[in-house]
């Protein structure tokens, strides 16, 4: 099996740890901004891209081909909730639209642009599937308390993309399954800020869900593509 993860942080990293103990892995590319690695595993090579710039992705996916030729499992985790000046909107009053056309270019336009720089790499006679790490708070329908627009909206969008690109695979890349994963809340800079120490949901060590993610995709069949799961593979209203 050739890998892709996209996406050095907590869960990639904890992602490729997992891929590196399966025995039928074969080769592992890890798409990231930098060339630094903690895994000194020879099946294992780093190829640099910074998800707002399509130009690298395509550089990238090009390198990827090149090294691998097919790909059989891509895992997107690149995602952005906050940055040193950009946080979760509580309320409309502090929506800043270029905060907003961000979250879009991080959470939701990268999808469509792997896809495509992917694409050939993902069609082959052997099954391949490409998984992209989404939230449940992009679900419309579960949408009860509202706030955190940039990030609701820009996976909102994510999930109507991911899902319009598993229709129309379904027909070009008959062997693949697309679908959109909610990992949970892990321990992890995306989601430090907002465990406070009476937070009530289960906090997942990127271990933990790198194992609950790998395990949901095990269970993956052809019906399966177009589908969001959470880390349990109980499926998620859209």
């Amino acid at each position: 099996m050739n890998a892709v993860v996209v996406g050095n942080g907590a869960i990639g990293t904890a992602l490729a740890a997992s891929l590196l103990q399966r025995e039928n892995l074969h080769r592992l590319v890890i798409l990231q901004r930098s060339n630094e690695t903690p895994f000194s595993d020879p099946r294992i090579s780093i190829a640099k891209f910074d998800a707002e710039e399509p130009a690298s992705i395509a550089a990238a996916a090009s390198d990827v081909g090149e090294r691998l030729g097919q790909v059989h499992l891509l895992i997107n985790t690149v995602g952005m909730l906050h940055s040193d000046g950009q946080q979760p909107e509580k309320r409309l009053s502090r929506l800043v639209p270029a905060n907003l056309q961000r979250s879009f270019a991080i959470n939701a336009t990268l999808l469509p642009a792997l896809a495509q720089a992917f694409s050939k790499m993902l069609r082959h006679e052997a099954p391949a599937l490409l998984a992209s790490l989404s939230a449940r708070v992009g679900s419309i329908e579960d949408n009860r308390l509202g706030g955190w627009y940039s990030y609701r909206a820009s996976k909102a969008a994510h999930n109507m993309l991911l899902r319009t690109i598993a229709h129309e695979w379904r027909v070009s890349h008959p062997n693949a399954v697309v679908v959109a994963l909610h990992p949970g809340t892990v321990q992890s800079r995306l989601s430090e800020p907002f465990i406070s120490p009476g937070y009530r949901n289960k906090v997942h060590t990127p271990a933990e869900c790198a194992d609950h993610l790998m395990q949901v995709l095990g269970t993956l069949a052809a019906e399966s593509s177009g589908g969001f799961f959470d880390w349990k593979g109980e499926g998620i209203p859209w």
